[in-house]
């Protein structure tokens, strides 16, 4: 690995990611992995392009094993109630404070099925480390504040498609997700 240090260059970090299938990394080693990744300032502002009507998806790389992102959000942005269609997830925010919602099947419902019922709520602040949710988990993030939000996120496997929930049905949606092009930029 890198010897001196237990922190995880971008390039060790993929390194580690891939050394094993996916379907076997647990969520404790992807928040292990995540927490020593060093990412460069520099890298994650030359990503830092935000939506006009929605939050932005700013790809930094992928591979077959993860992907990793900038999130952009302007105040007032929210993502959908939702899991991540078997995806674990880690969460670090860079600027701003992260709102993030738990959802939880409503009692006596199966889990993948809907309603869905408000568990709690976090808020995270730069330097707080990384979050993130298990393949089952089911979430919605927001920038509640009035400032930017810049968070940066990983994926593994890569998030091609996401179920949506509602509080009021049982009706789950899968669908699917891109990457923020130039024309939805502000």
């Amino acid at each position: 690995m890198n010897g001196s240090s237990d922190h995880l260059s971008l390039e060790e970090f993929i390194f580690e990611m891939g050394s094993q299938p996916v379907e076997h990394l647990t969520h404790d080693r992807l928040m292990d992995l995540t927490g020593r990744l060093q990412l460069s300032a520099d890298l994650i502002e030359s990503r830092t392009c935000f939506g006009r009507d929605k939050y932005a998806r700013n790809l930094i790389c992928r591979t077959p094993a993860f992907e990793l992102l900038v999130l952009c959000w302007k105040p007032g942005h929210e993502s959908t109630i939702h899991d991540h269609v078997g995806s674990l997830n880690a969460i670090s925010v860079h600027r701003g404070e992260l709102t993030s919602r738990i959802f939880v099947p409503a009692e006596g419902i199966p889990a993948g099925s809907g309603p869905v019922v408000h568990d709690h709520t976090d808020t995270f602040l730069p330097g707080q480390g990384w979050t993130g949710v298990d393949r089952d988990g089911i979430h919605q993030l927001a920038n509640t504040g009035e400032e930017d939000l810049v968070t940066v996120h990983v994926y593994a496997p890569a998030l091609m498609t996401l179920n949506v929930y509602s509080p009021d049905s049982s009706k789950v949606e899968l669908q699917p997700l891109r990457y923020t092009l130039a024309e939805d930029l502000d």
